[in-house]
């Protein structure tokens, strides 16, 4: 004979089970920059989390529900709490997060497991299978044109040791072997010093495509330290290690998008409108090391990276998009590392 007590337990759960509907949906790739971005609090509203529930109270009293996600070996389990009202709708996002997806370099298959409890009684329980992207994919395009570019920001590193090193060289390049940022008397001899030291690594320009994956619009970015170790750079990449460089000084730095192309820029002055734009691919072009052929490559630069932006904001031809790091820091959109 059944004890009264598991009886009346066991009908409250299939109770809960058949009146409380629990539905899911995972998104088929996860990406660390943006999970990482809305662990630390998402206040942009174009970029979802990874897990959406939808849940249904068909009973007539209040029920409390905990959803959980969790990624086995990559991050620990998330629970949310929450009250439904009889007859009540909810629905909310769970985005799992741990940093072993930041130590992540190729695409991952792994598992997600989901569960939903009343009363500690499991009423909904799933594993869906998904991929784990590599850490250095920017996704540019999540579900219409460019509403996730700001986490490029996510790349923009001031902290990475090989922005530090060059910077250590271009403070040798000014007389007074010094970098004071806006504090400065002249921001564009600065930026010269700076363009002049990362001239020195010899870094050679690559042409890297973008990446149409399962999910919307991505390319593999370097981070500062990988450009120069590989001696390599591609157009965001080269923008990325600029804008890096910038914001260690105290400048605010800017990366101009075109429809086919990326550059670096900086504000002239705190919140100002003027800007300073550098066609970065430029320092890594072979050169005779002397400084005037210096000189001559960053007023190249200058003038050629001045040209493209002037040439969309007056002709209003195709798009120029802006990414204010400045502002996507207050956005919350830190740095990868």
């Amino acid at each position: 004979m059944l004890n009264p007590v598991f009886f009346t337990s066991l009908f409250a759960q299939l109770e809960h089970s058949k009146n409380i509907n629990v539905t899911v949906e995972v998104q088929r790739e996860l990406f660390p920059v943006i999970e990482k971005f809305i662990a630390v609090g998402n206040i942009h509203s174009n970029i979802p989390g990874l897990v959406t529930w939808r849940i249904h109270n068909s009973t007539n009293k209040l029920v409390r529900i905990s959803l959980i996600s969790e990624i086995p070996g990559w991050a620990a389990p998330v629970i949310t709490t929450v009250d439904l009202s009889p007859d009540q709708n909810k629905e909310l996002m769970q985005s799992p997060f741990g940093i072993n997806l930041l130590s992540n370099h190729i695409l991952t298959p792994a598992i997600i497991l989901l569960r939903a409890k009343v009363d500690e009684k499991i009423i909904f329980e799933e594993t869906r299978n998904l991929n784990i992207r590599a850490v250095d994919d920017m996704i540019w395009s999540l579900n219409s044109p460019w509403d996730t570019e700001s986490l490029i920001a996510s790349w923009v590193t001031p902290n990475d040791p090989m922005v530090e090193e060059i910077l250590s060289v271009a403070k040798e390049i000014l007389p007074g072997k010094k970098l004071p940022g806006y504090s400065g008397s002249d921001i564009r001899e600065e930026v010269k010093a700076i363009f002049n030291a990362v001239s020195n690594y010899e870094i050679s320009y690559v042409n890297s495509a973008m990446y149409f994956g399962q999910v919307g619009f991505t390319q593999r970015v370097k981070l500062p330290e990988e450009s120069i170790s590989e001696k390599s750079v591609n157009c965001i990449d080269g923008a990325v290690l600029f804008a890096s460089l910038f914001e260690n000084i105290g400048l605010q730095p800017l990366i101009i998008l075109t429809n086919d192309h990326a550059f670096a820029g900086v504000r002239l002055a705190p919140n100002s409108k003027g800007i300073l734009c550098i066609e970065t691919t430029i320092a890594g072009r072979p050169m005779v090391d002397s400084s005037s052929s210096f000189t001559a490559a960053f007023e190249d630069a200058v003038k050629e990276a001045t040209g493209e932006y002037n040439y969309f904001v007056q002709n209003g031809s195709g798009t120029l998009r802006i990414i204010d790091i400045k502002r996507a820091r207050a956005m919350r959109i830190y740095p990868l590392r």
